[in-house]
């Protein structure tokens, strides 16, 4: 009988070991994660600190120039770096966010039931459509943009879902792999279309260079060139027919 207790204590003392080292284990993933998430933190501060400087920089070089033939008021320029400041603020929100066109929208008027869905295919389409490691990235949080669910005439029509990571590195992520939709078996994955989180600003811009080059190609009809936008660098370009050009931008799955 004592030789059975003291077994059972021996075995109690093995197992109650096992539980602290695989504690101790998991103490140590939480607190590398952690220290991860604080250093992606850290480098995006890095990041807007610096751009904020620049735009403040560049406001006051502006005034320099256009301020020498007279005073320059202290209220205008202050006006004009909380606006700079207010830019790098948005540009900071958006840096982490996707904004994904073409995810089934859930039929559901709950929302956290939506947003649950919303999740699940977020997920599914990166997991399976673009074979991302589903360890490498952490979504914050999917929302579905413009008020209001969509009308009962436009039931086909699924809104825009933004997607926000902790980190602005898996936007670049995404782009890379971008591509591996046009392989999805689902069909809805090889539907989807995936845009940077731009401003009203950055988005009209874009729109008035299309705009641009559309208006010279179809004035131009019968040229040997066309005329293309170069959004890296804000530019309508003009190529030679046969000329290698970047892919049409209709077929682009990251715009």
């Amino acid at each position: 009988m004592t030789d059975q207790v003291d077994s059972n204590t021996q075995r109690l003392e093995a197992l109650e070991k096992k539980l602290e080292a695989q504690q101790k284990d998991t103490e140590s993933e939480v607190n590398r994660v952690i220290s991860e998430v604080n250093n992606a933190i850290e480098r995006e501060k890095d990041k807007i600190k610096s751009e904020v400087r620049d735009d403040i920089v560049g406001v006051l070089q502006d005034h320099e120039k256009t301020g020498a033939g007279g005073t320059v008021k202290k209220e205008q320029v202050k006006v004009e770096v909380q606006e700079a400041l207010e830019d790098e603020k948005d540009k900071a929100f958006r840096a982490g966010n996707l904004i994904i066109a073409g995810v089934p929208e859930p039929d559901t008027d709950d929302m956290d039931a939506g947003n649950s869905a919303d999740l699940a295919s977020v997920t599914r389409l990166f997991t399976d459509g673009m074979k991302l490691d589903p360890d490498s990235y952490r979504i914050t949080n999917t929302t579905r943009l413009y008020r209001g669910r969509k009308e009962p005439a436009d039931t086909n029509k699924d809104r825009l879902l933004r997607v926000r990571f902790d980190s602005s590195d898996m936007v670049g992520k995404v782009a890379r792999a971008s591509p591996e939709l046009e392989n999805a078996a689902n069909s809805w994955m090889k539907n989807t279309r995936i845009f940077r989180d731009r401003s009203k600003k950055e988005r009209d811009e874009r729109r008035e260079l299309i705009r641009e080059a559309h208006t010279k190609n179809n004035e131009e009809e019968d040229s040997d060139y066309k005329w293309y936008v170069d959004f890296s660098n804000k530019k309508v370009l003009r190529k030679k027919e046969g000329e290698e050009r970047p892919r049409p931008f209709r077929t682009q799955k990251y715009r």
